[in-house]
């Protein structure tokens, strides 16, 4: 079986963009046959294009030998001229769901160094024979049409766009593009686990994915991503405004509502539909209700604001000056240059209530009361040092430190679908 040649890998690639003129794309890379052929075949194509690719590896830290292979990746990864960098999943590992764990663990950090870096574009080496175990997983756990669609080529994050070129070629295809370049690659013994899910599928037959299905969930995405843009306005401060009447009604519009509570909730997972629907009902009713983390509570003027739930409070954590901190699953906060010590937490009853009365005022008419609260707050060791989208600082210093952070609003999952964007 030939592998892919770099015209064919061109078409696959290409209809994933746009890319930068200069492309800096990042590659997934475990060192199996797969993400080799991968990493090797984005290589040649952003070279083609005045750019270049950065191999991230992530050790999980869950076998003896991870560690040397990581240290003999950075080896081959200079041999082929690549940038390379080892992420390591630290600290304490659950008992039960380790695979699901790991899998999240290595998304966060693959994220987190591709927002680091600046770079837009992470590429995955999910392949055909992937493609036909999660339908076969989907298929098992009754998953319906969406699941009979298959992975996406391209799924939007927060901070990154994750691309799967390499989806529509078969495993076979990409160990025969590792022997065309000559390049080892290492096997993953887990893969053919048999007491793991797709270890088991990997012994048996597996189904491909339902074009139909694919393009009717293509479809569906551009349909909800319409409705979300006729229907939802969201304010820099982390709080959204909701017509509902031009959300619709129907599955869409229950649906819709769900996206819009995980991304101003900052939650990782869409809330159950038979939960959406009921509170979607109330909100038709004109009663105020909560989901997914978030408060919908109708105004005056018909339209409904979304915000997120002051209780459970949302964590504080440290901002050190020159790391860019994700915090809530709402908001990316880089602290530029200034002190240290400082933490970025939720502004709260009391913070607001601390505030000088020309603040809140002003406040007042624009930010709605049940958004107030909540807002990032960056705090020192005598409380509210600043809050950036009330343009408040404590003090001259507190003022200077403001104008070297960059608070942006962006979730953990974005609201609209990938066909939005």
């Amino acid at each position: 079986m030939p592998g892919l040649s770099p015209g064919e890998f061109s078409s696959l690639i290409e209809r994933l963009g746009p890319f930068e003129p200069d492309p800096v794309i990042a590659i997934a890379w475990s060192g199996g046959g797969d993400s080799t052929a991968l990493l090797l075949l984005a290589r040649d194509w952003a070279r083609m294009r005045g750019g270049r690719v950065v191999a991230l590896h992530v050790d999980h830290g869950l076998r003896a030998e991870s560690a040397d292979e990581a240290a003999m990746l950075a080896a081959r990864a200079r041999d082929w001229g690549i940038e390379f960098a080892a992420l390591r999943w630290d600290g304490p590992k659950p008992r039960t769901g380790i695979l699901e764990a790991a899998r999240e663990a290595r998304y966060a950090l693959l994220e987190a160094e591709c927002a680091r870096r600046a770079i837009l574009h992470l590429l995955v080496a999910h392949n055909a024979d992937d493609q036909a175990e999660t339908v076969a997983l989907r298929t098992e756990r009754h998953s319906g049409a969406v699941g009979l669609a298959g992975m996406s080529a391209i799924v939007e994050r927060s901070q990154i766009r994750i691309l799967r070129p390499v989806l529509d070629a078969p495993h076979e295809t990409l160990l025969a593009t590792c022997r065309a370049y000559a390049a080892a690659w290492i096997e993953d013994p887990s893969n053919a686990n048999p007491a793991t899910a797709r270890g088991r599928m990997r012994a048996g037959e597996l189904p491909k994915p339902d074009p139909q299905a694919a393009n009717a969930r293509r479809e569906r995405e551009r349909e909800l991503a319409h409705r979300l843009a006729l229907a939802v306005s969201v304010a820099p401060e982390g709080f959204a405004r909701l017509n509902l009447a031009a959300l619709g009604d129907g599955e869409l519009a229950v649906e819709a509502l769900g996206r819009i509570a995980r991304a101003i909730g900052g939650g990782e997972y869409t809330p159950r539909r038979v939960r959406a629907t009921g509170v979607f009902a109330a909100l038709m009713r004109g009663s105020t209700a909560t989901l997914g983390r978030c408060r919908f509570a109708p105004t005056r003027d018909g339209r409904i604001v979304v915000a997120r739930e002051e209780a459970p409070a949302p964590p504080e954590i440290p901002i050190p000056p020159g790391e860019i901190v994700a915090w809530d699953g709402r908001f990316a906060l880089h602290l530029r240059d200034g002190p240290s010590g400082l933490s970025v937490g939720a502004l709260g009853d009391d913070g607001w209530a601390a505030l000088p009365q020309p603040e809140r005022a002003a406040a007042r008419a624009r930010i709605p009361l049940i958004a107030r609260a909540v807002l990032p707050a960056l705090r020192d060791l005598d409380g509210v040092l600043a809050v950036p989208h009330l343009l408040y600082g404590r003090n001259a210093q507190a003022l200077d430190t403001l104008a070297k952070l960059d608070v942006r609003f962006r979730p953990r999952l974005p609201m609209a679908p990938a066909e939005f964007v």
